[in-house]
C-alpha cells in the first residue's frame, strides 16, 4: 500500500480535530446487507506515551484496506479461512491444530451488522471490527511526520518493543498456532473516512 504523505496525514489530523464522528447509523447504511465487502479506512489514534512525556501529542495516521462483514456466517468463514491459510505457511504449526481453529470471543458485542461492535461494559462505545488486508501508517509529532526512532524516545520500554515488532505474527494460544491475519477494532471516534461499495463517508 502506498505510504501516506505529509499532506494526507495533516488532512486526516484536521478532520479528526473537528470532533465529528461517524455514527452507527452511517455505517449501517453504508454496509447495507452485503455479506462481505472491501473498504478503505483512514483513521487517527493518539500514541500512549510514557508518563514523563504526557504533555507530548504524538499521533498515528493509518490508511487501511480491510474486509468488513455484515453477518456472523460470512465473517466466520472469511476470517477462519484466512487464518488457516496463513498458518499453513508457518512450518512450526501442526495441521491438526490449524484444522481445529475457531474465532474466539472478546471484550465487545457484535451488533446486527457484524463488523460494527459495541463495548460489552461501556455501551456508548462503538468500533469497526475489520480484517486487515494491508495498511500504511505514519506518526506525527508537532504536525510533522517523524520516524519510529523518534517516537520510541517517548514510549515506555514495553511500548517501544511493540513499536519495532514488525513481523506481524499472531500467536493464538488457545489453538497453539501462529498466523499473520490482523483483526482490529477501530473506535468510530477515530475514523475520519471510510470508502466502501463505491461510496465515501467522511467526518
Amino acid at each position: 500500500m502506498q505510504k501516506l504523505t505529509l499532506a494526507q496525514a495533516q488532512h486526516a489530523l484536521a478532520l479528526h480535530a473537528n470532533n465529528t464522528t461517524l455514527t452507527v447509523a452511517d455505517l449501517q447504511q453504508l454496509l447495507g446487507k452485503v455479506s462481505v465487502t472491501f473498504a478503505n479506512i483512514l483513521y487517527v489514534t493518539k500514541v500512549q506515551v510514557a508518563a514523563a512525556h504526557k504533555a507530548q501529542n504524538i499521533q498515528k495516521v493509518t490508511s487501511a484496506n480491510v474486509i468488513l462483514c455484515s453477518n456472523i456466517a460470512a465473517h466466520t468463514s472469511v476470517y477462519a479461512n484466512k487464518v488457516r491459510k496463513s498458518a499453513q505457511d508457518i512450518s512450526e504449526n501442526k495441521a491438526e491444530d490449524i484444522a481445529e481453529f475457531k474465532p474466539q470471543a472478546n471484550y465487545f458485542i457484535h451488533t446486527p451488522v457484524y463488523s460494527i461492535v459495541q463495548h460489552a461494559e461501556h455501551v456508548d462505545k462503538f468500533y469497526l471490527y475489520a480484517i486487515y488486508n494491508n495498511a500504511s501508517s505514519v506518526y506525527t509529532h508537532n504536525n510533522n511526520i517523524v520516524t519510529l526512532e523518534h517516537v520510541a524516545e517517548y514510549l515506555t520500554p514495553s511500548a517501544k518493543r511493540d513499536l519495532f515488532n514488525t513481523d506481524g505474527i499472531v500467536h493464538n494460544v488457545t489453538h497453539n498456532i501462529k498466523h499473520r491475519v490482523a483483526v482490529r477494532t477501530i473506535a468510530l471516534t477515530n475514523i475520519v473516512s471510510i470508502k466502501a461499495r463505491k461510496q465515501l463517508l467522511t467526518v
